[in-house]
């Protein structure tokens, strides 16, 4: 079985940000590129993504972490989503209103049972490492 396409996963993606539930707050997220086990989507961060402070909610950029990280699993041979196992996300600088974000997954392995991925968060415009997470999935 070969990847989905980019317009196969673009529609996954909006199936996974467009519904009612709390995924909804990624659905301005857009798909920036795709290829085997790897996916870079990009998010302006807008008010409804911020917390007290001004800045993106840190449990924003773990959903981002845990949907970027899906996509990318869906976007290899298995295409299998998986149920999330583990997440770690280490938060090193903030994103403010008006910045352009880059979330960029990438499979690192796929094993029988557990698949293991990164995702870097980053400022699109100075490079700047946002966050950065681990995701691991139960297969099944």
């Amino acid at each position: 079985m070969s990847p989905p396409t980019a317009s196969t996963l673009r529609t996954v993606l909006r199936a996974l940000c467009d519904g009612p539930g709390f995924d909804r707050v990624l659905n301005k997220l857009n798909l920036v590129s795709a290829c085997q086990g790897k996916v870079v989507c990009e998010l302006q961060v807008e008010e409804e993504h911020t917390n007290r402070g001004g800045t993106l909610h840190g449990g924003l950029t773990a959903t981002l972490v845990d949907i970027v990280s899906t996509a990318a699993l869906l976007n290899t041979e298995r295409g299998a989503p998986g149920v999330s196992v583990d997440m770690n996300i280490t938060y090193m600088n903030a994103a403010k209103i008006g910045d352009s974000i880059l979330i960029t997954a990438q499979v690192l392995k796929q094993g029988r049972t557990l698949a293991f991925s990164t995702v870097d968060v980053t400022n699109k415009v100075s490079g700047k490492l946002i966050a950065q997470g681990r995701h691991t999935k139960h297969l099944g």
